[in-house]
C-alpha cells in the first residue's frame, strides 16, 4: 500500500506521423450511414448507394427531437436510441504491400461490430474504449476497393445514467507499419527524477517482429527541446525475434530541463526510430513534458516540489449542442473557458475521455484524474456495462491505461465512481484488488483511486485501505474526522457541489465550516465541482430541492439535462463561475448577481446541485420590491451604489462568508459595486436596467477557420436594447442562415427545458442569449452568418475559411 506518493511522470501525447515507416491516416471522411438494422449490410456487395454520406465523429441520437417516450429516459436525456450502420469504401494503396494495416477507433457507442470485406473482426460492448483491428490479411489487392462495415446498437435502454450519444462519435484512423514495428501504445516514458538542474527519463518500448526470421535493428530515442535542439538520446541494438513483443528499456538524462507545470506547460518532443538494414522500419513522435508530482496525506498535492491546490471540475463527455460528436476545437474552447475561471484540474466522469481532450490538457496546463467505470458487477441501469464487466474489464483497462499513460495531465487513475459494491464488502474488496493489480501492470507510477459516496461503509470494511488515495463524493462532513482516524490516507473531494451554503445536517450536505475546511486545509488535496458544464441526461439535476430528501422529488421531464454546471451547455458562464473566479484567482475582481426568484432572499437556500436563483441583471417589474444582491469578490472592502447613492461599505473575509449579501429596494437605473484592494486600488462592476430588445449582436469566438470539414466557430447571440445594454430575460426566437464555405453544425441555449432541436436552423434565446456553432467545409472562402428575429434589424457576421490556418 502506498502511503505517501512521490510520483514522477513524463508526458507523451499522440501526433500524426506521415512517413514511409508509419502512417496514421485520418479516416473520418465520407462514411455512408443508415438508421435501423439492414440485414446483409456487413457484406461487401451490399448496395449502400442510397445511404446518407457523412463524416465522423457523428452522433445519431442528437439528430432527433427530444421525446418523453424514448426508452433512454431521464438518464439519457429523453433521446433517440437504436441500431444504425456505417460503411466506408476505400482502395488498397500500392504502398500497403508487405505492410501491416490496422483500423483504430477512438470511440464507438456502443456494442460496435466491425467487418472488413465481409470478414467479421469483432465486437466492443463498452462505448468509451479505444480499440483497433488488424485488417492486413483481409485487404484486397492494391488498387481494389475495400468495405468497412460498422454496426452500432444502443437499443438496450436505459444503459447509462447520463447522455451517451450513439454512433462513431470519436475519430477513426488507418494505421500502417512495416512488419518490424512498435506496438500500438507501446511507448511508455516516465520521469524518474527532475529538478531545475537535471531530469532522468526512463522509456520502455514494445517492439514486435512479424517477419519470418530474426532481424537486427537499432532503436534510437531522442528528446528535442523547443528550440529544435537535441536534449538527450539513447540507443539500443536489438535482435528482434518473431512472436511476442520484446520490451526495450532505455534511459535518458536531460541537463537543465524546462519542467511542465499548470502555469507553464512546457513540452519537448520525444522521437523514437527503429532502424534496420539502413532503413527506418518504424518511428514514433510525440510531445512530452517532464515533471514530478507528489500526493501527501498532510500536505496534499505538489507539482515539481511546489504545493498546488486542486481547483477542479467534473466533466462529462458530451459537447452540449454537438451531442457526443465533439470536434477537437470544442475541447480547446471549453478548457480555455475553465482556465479563465482559475480551474487547474479535471476529473473525467465517468469514463475515459477522448485523446484530443488530454492533448489539450497537456498543452494548456491541466491535471487530470482519468476514470474508467461507473459500474462494476452490480449494475445501475438495466442495459449498462455490468453484464459485460466479467468478460471485458481486463481488456478495457489495458487499452485505457496504455493509451493515456504518457500524458502529463494524468496524475491518477480512478477505477470506479459510486460503485454499488460499496454495499457489499466481499465484492468491493475482491474487485478493487483485481482492478488495481491488473492496472499496475501497465502503469505503476501513478496512484489509484475511486470516488466514494458511502464513505462510512468504505471505511468499515477496508476498501479505502486498498486505494492509494480516496475520493469523497459529497462527504465533506468526514474530511476532518477521517484525516485524524486514517493519518496515512490521501483525501480529495472527487465530487463537491458548487454552492458553499446548505441548510440541514444531511450526510450529503454540510456546513460552511466544513466547506471552508476543504478550501483552506492542505490535507484535502483539492476538489472537483459537480460540474464544470451543464450536460445532457440526468434530467432535472440542479432543479431538485434543498432538503435531505431532495432525491424523492426528481423533476425529470420536461427537463432534458442537468443544470448543475458553473457554465451552461452553450459555454456561457453562470453565476457560480464568477464566484469561483473570485475564489480561485488572485487578480482583484467583483461580480454582481441579483435574485430572479424570492427564494434567493435566503442565502442558505438553494438546490442541492445548483446555485440560488440569481442572475447578472438589474431588471425587475415593480419599483420598491426588495431584491437579494450577491457580490462575489476577492477584495477586502466593497461599497454598493444605486444610481450614485451609497448603500454602504462592507468588509469581506472568506473565513466569515463566501460572498457579500445585500437586500436592496429596486429602482431602475445602475447598480454598481466598487471594491478596494489591500494596496488602495479600486475595481468595479455594474449592472444596468435594460429596455426592450432592439437589436441582435453576433460575436464569433474565432474569425478564421481551417477548411478541413471539422473546424468550429462558436457564434454567440446577445439581444440588446436601444442603448446596447444586454436584455437579461429576452426569449426571442432567432432564425439562422449560413452561406458560403461553412455550415450550421448546431444551435442551442442554456435552458435545459427547451425541446427545440439542436440540429435545426432556429433557437429561442434564453436569458437574452443563444448560440450557433459553425463548421468548416472543404471549401475556402467567406462564411456569412445571418440572424433574424421578427421585426428586429437583421444581424450578420462574416468568417473566413482557409486551407492552412496559421492565424487562429
Amino acid at each position: 500500500m502506498i502511503r505517501t506518493l512521490c510520483l514522477p511522470l513524463l508526458v507523451v501525447f499522440f501526433t500524426i506521423i506521415t512517413c514511409k515507416a508509419e502512417q496514421k491516416i485520418p479516416f473520418d471522411l465520407d462514411w455512408r450511414f443508415a438508421l435501423n438494422d439492414h440485414p446483409g449490410a456487413e457484406q461487401a456487395g451490399f448496395d449502400d448507394s442510397g445511404w446518407r454520406l457523412l463524416d465522423v465523429p457523428h452522433d445519431y441520437s442528437i439528430e432527433h427531437p427530444f421525446d418523453s417516450t424514448y426508452t433512454s429516459g431521464a438518464g439519457g436525456g429523453y433521446t433517440y436510441s437504436g441500431i444504425a450502420w456505417y460503411r466506408k469504401h476505400f482502395k488498397t494503396a500500392a504502398n500497403f504491400s508487405d505492410r501491416k494495416v490496422w483500423m483504430l477507433f477512438d470511440g464507438v457507442y456502443r456494442n460496435s461490430e466491425v467487418w472488413i470485406n465481409g470478414h467479421y473482426l469483432g465486437i466492443r460492448p463498452y462505448g468509451y474504449s479505444s480499440f483497433y483491428y488488424d485488417l492486413t490479411q483481409y485487404l484486397n489487392p492494391a488498387g481494389q476497393e475495400n468495405i468497412i462495415a460498422v454496426k452500432v446498437n444502443t437499443s438496450e435502454q436505459p444503459n447509462s445514467r447520463w447522455y451517451t450519444g450513439s454512433g462513431i462519435y470519436r475519430h477513426v484512423w488507418l494505421v500502417t507499419k512495416s512488419k518490424l514495428y512498435i506496438d500500438q501504445w507501446g511507448v511508455f516514458a516516465r520521469t524518474v527524477k527532475a529538478d531545475n538542474d537535471e531530469a532522468s527519463v526512463d522509456i520502455s518500448i514494445d517492439l514486435r517482429n512479424e517477419n519470418n526470421a530474426d532481424q537486427s535493428c537499432t532503436v534510437i530515442t531522442k528528446l528535442i527541446d523547443a528550440a529544435g535542439k537535441e536534449a538527450g538520446r539513447a540507443e539500443s541494438n536489438v535482435k528482434a525475434t518473431p512472436g511476442e513483443p520484446q520490451k526495450i528499456e532505455q534511459h535518458i538524462r536531460i541537463s537543465r530541463p524546462v519542467l511542465w507545470s499548470v502555469e507553464h506547460p512546457a513540452l519537448y518532443q520525444l522521437k523514437v526510430e527503429v532502424r534496420s538494414g539502413g532503413k527506418i522500419t518504424d518511428n514514433y513522435a510525440a510531445a512530452f513534458g517532464v515533471r514530478t508530482f507528489r500526493f501527501d496525506p498532510d500536505k496534499g498535492f505538489s507539482l515539481n516540489g511546489k504545493h498546488v491546490k486542486l481547483k477542479g471540475i467534473n466533466m462529462h463527455h458530451d459537447g452540449g449542442p454537438l451531442g457526443a460528436a465533439v470536434l477537437d476545437d470544442a475541447y480547446k474552447r471549453r478548457l480555455e473557458i475553465l482556465k479563465g475561471m482559475g480551474c487547474n484540474a479535471l476529473r473525467m466522469s465517468h469514463n475515459p475521455p477522448s485523446p484530443e481532450l488530454l492533448d489539450y490538457a497537456d498543452r494548456l496546463g491541466f491535471v487530470v484524474i482519468d476514470e474508467i467505470f461507473d459500474e462494476w458487477m452490480d449494475g445501475k441501469t438495466p442495459g449498462g456495462y455490468a453484464p459485460q464487466f466479467a468478460n471485458w474489464w481486463e481488456k478495457d483497462v489495458e487499452n485505457w491505461i496504455r493509451r493515456d499513460r504518457n500524458h502529463a495531465c494524468v496524475i491518477a487513475w480512478s477505477i470506479g465512481n459510486e460503485v454499488r459494491e460499496q454495499y457489499n464488502k466481499e465484492n468491493a474488496l475482491k474487485i478493487t484488488r483485481m482492478l488495481v493489480s491488473a492496472s499496475r501492470k501497465y502503469d505503476n507510477t501513478r496512484p489509484f483511486t475511486a470516488a466514494c459516496n458511502e464513505i462510512l461503509k468504505v471505511n468499515s470494511f477496508g476498501m479505502g485501505e486498498l486505494l492509494d488515495m480516496v475520493g469523497y463524493n459529497y462527504q465533506e462532513a468526514w474530511y476532518k474526522a477521517d484525516h485524524e482516524k486514517y493519518p496515512n490516507r490521501v483525501i480529495f473531494g472527487s465530487e463537491t457541489v458548487i454552492y458553499p451554503y446548505h441548510p440541514g445536517k444531511c450526510w450529503q450536505l454540510r456546513s460552511y465550516e466544513q466547506w471552508l475546511e476543504g478550501q483552506q486545509k492542505d490535507y484535502v488535496a483539492g476538489e472537483f465541482l459537480w460540474t464544470g458544464f451543464d450536460y445532457l441526461g440526468e434530467a432535472g439535476i440542479g432543479e431538485v430541492g434543498s432538503g435531505c430528501e431532495f432525491w424523492k422529488t426528481w423533476p425529470v421531464w420536461p427537463s432534458r439535462g442537468a443544470s448543475c454546471g458553473v457554465i451552461d451547455m452553450c459555454n456561457f458562464p453562470k453565476t457560480g463561475y464568477w464566484f469561483r473566479k473570485a475564489l480561485w484567482n488572485d487578480t482583484p475582481m467583483l461580480h454582481i448577481a441579483v435574485q430572479t426568484d424570492t427564494s434567493a432572499r435566503n442565502r442558505e437556500l438553494c438546490s442541492f446541485w445548483n446555485w440560488p436563483k440569481v442572475e447578472t441583471h438589474w431588471n425587475h417589474h415593480k419599483k420598491g420590491d426588495t431584491l437579494a444582491v450577491h457580490v462575489y469578490t476577492n477584495v477586502p472592502e466593497v461599497e454598493l451604489r444605486l444610481n450614485g447613492r451609497s448603500l454602504g461599505t462592507r468588509k469581506w473575509d472568506l473565513k466569515n462568508e463566501a460572498f457579500l449579501f445585500w437586500e436592496v429596494p429596486y429602482e431602475p437605473g445602475k447598480l454598481e459595486a466598487i471594491g478596494k484592494t489591500r494596496d488602495g486600488k479600486t475595481v468595479s462592476f455594474a449592472v444596468q436596467t435594460a429596455g426592450e430588445p432592439a437589436k441582435i449582436a453576433l460575436s464569433a469566438d474565432k474569425k478564421v477557420l481551417t477548411a478541413n470539414r471539422q473546424d468550429l466557430s462558436y457564434v454567440a447571440v446577445q439581444l440588446l436594447d436601444a442603448n446596447g445594454i444586454p436584455v437579461p430575460f429576452a426569449g426571442n426566437k432567432i432564425t439562422f442562415e449560413v452561406t458560403g464555405a461553412g455550415k450550421l453544425a448546431a444551435v442551442g441555449n442554456g435552458n435545459q427545458q427547451s425541446h427545440t432541436p439542436l440540429k435545426g436552423m432556429q433557437m429561442e434565446a434564453w436569458q437574452g442569449k443563444c448560440l450557433a456553432i459553425i463548421q468548416s467545409t472543404s471549401r475556402e472562402g467567406s462564411i456569412t452568418i445571418t440572424a433574424r428575429s421578427g421585426s428586429l434589424p437583421v444581424a450578420t457576421t462574416t468568417l473566413r475559411s482557409i486551407a492552412t490556418n496559421v492565424t487562429k
